[in-house]
C-alpha cells in the first residue's frame, strides 16, 4: 500500500490539503482490517457503507498475496434516534437489543419524521405502501413492528398501552408495567443525577445534570429543579416512578 493510496480515502485528500493532521494510526487501521481479510481468505466481507475503502483495501492486498479478492456488501448505515447522526452507544441516540420492551419503545416512536422510511425499509417487512399518511401514527406502528421482533405482539402492545398511560398520567399511573431499577445498587447517600445515570435513564452523570436543569426530570409526577438534590436513603425512593422527558420512566424499588 502506499500513501497515494491511502490518501484516496474520502476526508483524507481534503485533509492533506487545507493541513489538518492526519494521525498515523488512521492509515493503520484500515491496513490492518484488510490484512484481517488475507488472514482469513475471506470470500465475502459484510459492513457498512463507511467501510467501503477498508473492504477495497483488503480486496488490494488479497490480490497482492496472489489471492482471489473478497466480494464487498455495503449496507446503508442507520441513523441514531436523534436522525443526524451514525447510531452509536457513545452518542446515546441508540436503541440497545437488550432492552425491555417499553424503553424500546418508547425511543421508537420518537423517530423523527425525517428517517421514519428508512428505519421501515431497513428494519421491518412491511410495504411502504401501507404506511399510515398521519406521521404520528407511523411513529407508533413502527415502535410496535420492531417492539414485536424481540419481545413479541403482546408484549409490544402491552408496551404501547403502558407509554400511552404513562403520558396521560404524568409518570403516575400504570407503574406496573414499567421496568424496574432496585436500589440495592445505589450506595446512599445519593445525588439523584448518579441514579439516574446508574438507571440507564441518562448516559452519564454529566447527562442527568443537565436533565435537571432542563427541568426534564420528575420524580412521582413532580418536577425535580435541584440539581443537587440529595436521598440519604433508599426508602425516600422506593415504589416512586423516575422519569426523564416524556417517555422515560423507571419504578425504583429496594429488592
Amino acid at each position: 500500500m502506499t500513501v497515494g493510496q491511502m490518501l484516496a480515502k474520502e476526508g483524507f485528500a481534503e485533509r492533506y490539503k487545507q493541513e489538518n493532521p492526519i494521525f498515523l494510526h488512521e492509515f493503520l487501521y484500515p491496513l490492518m482490517q484488510g490484512y484481517d481479510s488475507v488472514m482469513i481468505d475471506a470470500d465475502v466481507e459484510l459492513g457498512g457503507t463507511d467501510q467501503k475503502f477498508n473492504i477495497a483495501v483488503g480486496r488490494d492486498l488479497q490480490r497482492h498475496f496472489g489471492k482471489k479478492p473478497q466480494f464487498g456488501l455495503l449496507l446503508p448505515i442507520l441513523l441514531g434516534t436523534d436522525g443526524s447522526q451514525k447510531m452509536s452507544k457513545s452518542l446515546n441516540n441508540y436503541v440497545g437489543l437488550k432492552e425491555d420492551e417499553l424503553s424500546m419503545y418508547s425511543k421508537l416512536e420518537k423517530t423523527p419524521d425525517a428517517i421514519i422510511k428508512e428505519y421501515f425499509e431497513l428494519l421491518t417487512n412491511l410495504p411502504l405502501e401501507e404506511l399510515p399518511e398521519n406521521p404520528r401514527e407511523s411513529q407508533k406502528l413502527l415502535a410496535l413492528e420492531i417492539v414485536s421482533q424481540f419481545h413479541g405482539k403482546q408484549a409490544a402492545v402491552t408496551a404501547q398501552k403502558t407509554a400511552e398511560d404513562l403520558v396521560k398520567n404524568k409518570g403516575t399511573g400504570a407503574t406496573d408495567a414499567v421496568p424496574e431499577y432496585d436500589l440495592s445498587k445505589v450506595e446512599f447517600p445519593a445525588k439523584l443525577f448518579y441514579i439516574l445515570s446508574a438507571s440507564g435513564l441518562c448516559g452519564s452523570s454529566g447527562d442527568g445534570r443537565r436533565q435537571i436543569q432542563g427541568g426534564a426530570v420528575r420524580l412521582d409526577g413532580e418536577k425535580i429543579t435541584d440539581v443537587n438534590i440529595t436521598f440519604e436513603q433508599s426508602e425516600q425512593l422506593s415504589g416512586k416512578v423516575l422519569q426523564v422527558g416524556k417517555k422515560k420512566f423507571i419504578k425504583l424499588v429496594k429488592a
